[in-house]
């Protein structure tokens, strides 16, 4: 999957926040790895993708047939795929028909290479650089970050607050993201339920993909 830095992969906003749909981190990497086979594939109105599900394995990080099934599920329940997938193949290729339940004209892009980190910054990792990036607005160089919640971030792909802060800091190690505590102070003496909050500041540095 080498390709140069300029081009991206595009995901639909509505998978990337879960809008409408319930997919996990490992169902999302490998609905993101059927769309790039997609957009290198030779002829772009045909549906039906051949796919290498070995490969895909082995570029996803993912190590059993079990969770592979168990992915291709959910994107089969979430209307994304037409065929179930019951097995795998042990000669040629697996054949999946892509569907397109949402909007075409609203999508997320971040650069194709990205998809080659999955091992390095995880399936939580990359999805959390989807969900930032989906809500910057890089017509604005003024507004370059973005500032969902903690509990936005939590009920919109239904992960922890630990799982949260580990990917959080694992990208922030690797310099994919940058952020910036913000504290708002909720300080009215009257009020007995009171509390600080931080309100976060998330920018994706896209030059360090």
């Amino acid at each position: 999957m080498s390709k140069e830095s300029t081009i991206r992969l595009q995901i639909p906003t509505e998978v990337v926040r879960n809008i409408g749909f319930k997919i996990d981190e490992k169902s999302f990497a490998i609905y993101a790895f059927l769309l790039y086979q997609k957009f290198r594939s030779r002829d772009k109105n045909d549906p039906i993708l051949q796919i290498d599900h070995v490969v895909m394995k082995n570029n996803l990080g993912i190590n059993d047939n079990r969770t592979l099934k168990r992915c291709f599920k959910v994107l089969y329940d979430q209307k994304l795929i037409k065929n179930e997938i019951s097995k795998f193949p042990t000669n040629g290729q697996l054949k999946v028909e892509l569907l397109y339940p949402y909007r075409k004209d609203w999508f997320t892009q971040l650069p194709l290479k990205s998809l080659n980190r999955i091992e390095e910054i995880g399936h939580h990792g990359y999805r959390l650089m989807y969900y930032y990036e989906s809500y910057i607005n890089r017509n604005d160089i003024s507004q370059d970050y973005c500032y969902p919640s903690y509990i936005s971030i939590r009920d919109d792909l239904k992960i922890s607050d630990d799982t949260l802060t580990k990917y959080n800091t694992q990208l922030k190690k690797l310099k994919l993201i940058t952020i910036t505590k913000h504290e708002v102070q909720f300080d009215n003496p009257l009020d007995e339920n009171r509390f600080t909050r931080f309100n976060n500041h998330y920018r994706v540095n896209l030059f360090n993909v």
